[in-house]
């Protein structure tokens, strides 16, 4: 999941073709060798929403998510 600056959005990027992430939408988060189930949430800042934890997203990163 990659950000696209310019729409303020996150991506997730298949074969040849860019896939919006919306707010709210659930997947598992790659966190070392672990999946971890979570959300994605907008306020002032992009952020992941977990069972025990939240963080905001850094616009300049790639995220390894998988829906599930």
């Amino acid at each position: 999941m990659a950000y696209d600056q310019e729409v303020n959005s996150w991506f997730v990027q298949l074969e040849e073709k860019a896939y919006p992430v919306y707010c709210g939408e659930c997947f598992e988060i790659r966190i070392g060798d672990h999946g971890i189930p979570s959300r994605i949430e907008i306020n002032r800042h992009w952020s992941i929403i977990m069972r025990e934890a939240r963080f905001n997203l850094r616009n300049k990163d790639i995220y390894h998510i998988r829906f599930v």
